[in-house]
């Protein structure tokens, strides 16, 4: 996984919490961070690499922490520690990552995890949506499916060291480029949903018919499917309970609830996440991005982005 390289990647900083969650909370999901007692401050380092449909990020907090991240809905997440290690408790399983072993994240479990001081991790980024797609290409199925895998990879089989060889040349590629425009990584992200698809167990569904099992209320499933379609964006919360024939009361008590999110957050949430894909693959003015967003002024609009990412909208295209 190349180590020693590593230590080249920027942002290395010291820190309160409040903008390692506004930061990781823009690029993931919302999301608290617990300190350990006695610990002050944070060795924190990210850094992005954004691609169409995945992002490859380095991560780390330095001292142990928790973090509640509540329910990965809209992406998948591959974890390899350089590193320390996690435990995680996803959904009624508890998996644990450490050099070694890795992990891959399917959309659905809540997620709470413990970082063991120290710890370092690559970690791919995957939207479901391009997953999704991916699968049904790789299945040749008409219908459209979510693939769950199992969660824990041991990099020491041949299908553990495939994964850890692609995370590298991904590591390296981002590297060796420095200032220059490095190459794209999207054909070392198709080979590891390839290599996933042929051979991490899994099973599937369909979306629908998770809808139909799952325990969130109707209401909340729809809210959120909806907030999915980036032109439902603009809309106020208001707005979007009436499209759902819902009151604003049951669907923040429901969200509450079920996500840990009030509907403005989650709203919010999903807006930030369209303006950072637009911000760093089409490069939109930031008024433009604004707009598209459902803010009126950009100032208004930079300054949620600056809560929710820890740097102006502007500097987001740096991170592309």
């Amino acid at each position: 996984m190349h180590r020693k390289g590593l230590a080249g990647f920027p942002d290395f900083i010291r820190s309160t919490l409040r903008r390692p969650e506004a930061a990781i909370g823009a690029r993931y999901r919302p999301h608290r961070l617990l300190m350990p007692s006695g610990e002050a401050s944070l060795d924190f380092r990210h850094h992005a690499v954004a691609g169409e449909g995945a992002s490859l990020n380095l991560l780390r907090y330095g001292p142990g922490i928790e973090i509640e991240a509540g329910i990965f809905d809209t992406f998948y997440m591959l974890e390899f520690p350089l590193s320390g290690g996690v435990d995680i408790l996803y959904g009624r399983d508890r998996v644990a990552s450490r050099p070694g072993h890795g992990l891959i994240l399917s959309p659905g479990p809540f997620v709470r995890s413990n970082w063991r001081p120290g710890t370092t991790q690559v970690m791919l980024r995957l939207e479901r949506d391009f997953v999704e797609r991916a699968w049904q290409r790789h299945t040749g199925d008409p219908v459209r499916r979510t693939p769950f895998f199992k969660p824990e990879i041991d990099l020491d089989t041949p299908v553990g060291r495939r994964l850890a060889r692609l995370f590298g040349l991904m590591v390296a590629e981002e590297i060796e480029a420095a200032d220059s425009t490095a190459l794209s990584p999207m054909p070392l992200v198709n080979a590891v949903l390839e290599t996933l698809f042929a051979h991490v167990p899994c099973r599937e569904a369909e979306p629908s018919a998770l809808a139909a099992a799952g325990p969130l209320p109707h209401y909340v499933l729809s809210f959120k499917a909806l907030l999915d379609d980036p032109s439902a964006l603009p809309l106020t919360v208001s707005t979007l309970c009436e499209r759902l024939e819902v009151s604003q009361r049951t669907l923040t008590t429901g969200m509450r609830r079920f996500t840990g999110l009030s509907p403005h957050d989650y709203l919010t949430m999903r807006r930030m996440e369209h303006a950072r894909l637009l911000l760093e693959r089409d490069g939109l003015p930031v008024a433009a991005v604004a707009a598209c967003v459902g803010y009126a002024h950009a100032g208004r609009f930079a300054a949620a982005f600056r809560r929710y990412c820890g740097h102006s909208p502007a500097r987001s295209r740096t991170l592309s």
